[in-house]
């Protein structure tokens, strides 16, 4: 018992010194660490400058019980399938900035029309910019942070920007 507090104690006294100096990267300032993000504690920038995004039930107007897009005119290689896997998904993170079915929101952009604002529209750059973000956006407050801040897989991206790309182009075009 006496042995196993004092391996225990050895343990920390060696791991202090550690983590002392992995965590000194992570001041604001320090050589290595990152700059912090002051927008959001700067008394010159006003708060409604930088809105927080609306609150947002998951799966509220999404999911089993919202209405199916059917899909016009998808690219090669994306299946109606991928689009209502994605319609799902897209309820969960991207529904918080961009709206219930990509209304929209002071917070980030439409995707339910055809106006596009950082891209084109087409589905080979909405699969790039779900996976990358928008770190300086156009019009809006705050950047996307790559997969819009959620932990997507590869294929889950790919069924979010079908969702998204069948969303703008609800008219046939």
């Amino acid at each position: 018992m006496k042995a196993d507090v004092l391996r225990r104690g050895v343990a920390a006294w060696l791991a202090a010194p550690l983590a002392a100096a992995l965590l000194a990267g992570c001041e604001p300032g320090a050589v290595g660490g990152y700059p912090k993000i002051v927008y959001r504690d700067n008394p010159e920038v006003p708060r409604a400058a930088y809105p927080d995004p609306p609150a947002v039930t998951p799966g509220a107007a999404v999911g089993g019980t919202a209405a199916r897009i059917v899909a016009r005119n998808l690219p090669a290689g994306v299946t109606q399938a991928m689009v209502d896997e994605g319609q799902d998904l897209f309820g969960g993170v991207c529904a918080g900035c961009h709206g219930q079915a990509g209304a929209g929101s002071a917070a980030a952009p439409a995707l339910s029309d055809a106006q596009w604002l950082n891209i084109s529209g087409q589905y080979p750059e909405i699969v790039t910019i779900i996976n990358s973000g928008v770190p300086q956006p156009k019009q809006f407050p705050g950047m996307m942070p790559p997969k819009g801040g959620g932990s997507f897989t590869d294929v889950q991206v790919r069924s979010i920007a079908a969702y998204v790309f069948a969303l703008s182009h609800q008219g046939g075009a």
